[in-house]
């Protein structure tokens, strides 16, 4: 796996008005339901860290395989679907539950980051004591914006249309122009959306953190308390793929992966 450094700073999460107006501009309606007044910036944390490591990249269907010997994911190369026939090694694992990652509630057995974890995996890798983990919820986000605040829904600006990131370019935001849709993931390592149009560069060199696939984080949500994803997915429309979305979900799915973060001792 390969790390990114999140910088020191603090940043004010969720989502201004503004922003969710446009929202229920793009969904037609007129009332902010409760997960989006949950993600106003009113109801959400200032962040402030000293700064720390997470992922590049989604978790890969190869390193699942690696650590856990099975490739639970729907597109796997194999399926009749949008993906069959392709190298899916480098695509997000996808259809991993939460509970199997971290090894606990519904899953029996010995979870993902156990595996990783054991024996002292991180000091082995980078020299220091600690763990891999699930990112929190706001670790994610300040990781996601890129050291440029929540003004805009996403790290480059305020439009997404499916040529920027692996979403579903026919619902987009901050724009009318229709853009391109895989409906299927990526490779975590893409840059481009195989139409000739570039994915957007994060300025702190991660992958994916809009679209591909929602991420798992540790973070559990008010009620019901199940835990969070982030970040949106191959099929989503561009609204739910900004920076401030949080949803939660309690099983795994085609549209769920996650990555991980370093917990340094």
């Amino acid at each position: 796996m390969t790390f990114c450094w999140v910088p020191k700073g603090e940043c004010q999460l969720g989502s201004p008005k503004a922003e969710r107006d446009a929202v229920l501009l793009a969904r037609r309606e007129t009332m902010e339901a409760e997960w989006l007044q949950l993600e106003a910036e009113e109801k959400r944390p200032k962040i402030k860290t000293d700064g720390f490591w997470t992922g590049k990249y989604e978790v890969t269907q190869a390193e699942w395989k690696a650590v856990m010997g099975d490739n639970p994911s729907h597109f796997d190369g194999t399926k009749d679907n949008n993906a069959k026939g392709l190298n899916t090694a480098r695509f997000p694992v996808e259809n991993v539950s939460w509970d199997r990652i971290c090894g606990k509630e519904n899953y029996l057995g010995v979870g993902f980051l156990d595996k990783v974890n054991a024996h002292g995996g991180v000091r082995k890798a980078f020299g220091n004591g600690g763990k891999f983990a699930l990112p929190h919820e706001d670790e994610w986000e300040y990781a996601c914006r890129g050291g440029r605040g929540n003004v805009r829904p996403f790290y480059w600006g305020d439009k997404l249309n499916g040529t920027q990131a692996n979403i579903d370019g026919t619902y987009p935001f901050g724009t009318t122009d229709k853009g391109t849709s895989l409906w299927r993931t990526c490779a975590v390592d893409a840059t481009d959306d195989t139409k000739g149009n570039k994915y957007e560069v994060h300025p702190w060199g991660l992958m994916h953190m809009h679209g591909n696939v929602l991420e798992w984080c540790e973070s559990t949500y008010p009620f019901p308390p199940d835990p969070v994803v982030r970040g949106g997915y191959w099929g989503n429309g561009a609204y739910g793929s900004r920076a401030a979305y949080r949803f939660r979900a309690l099983h795994g799915s085609n549209e769920i992966g996650f990555r991980v973060c370093l917990r340094l001792n």
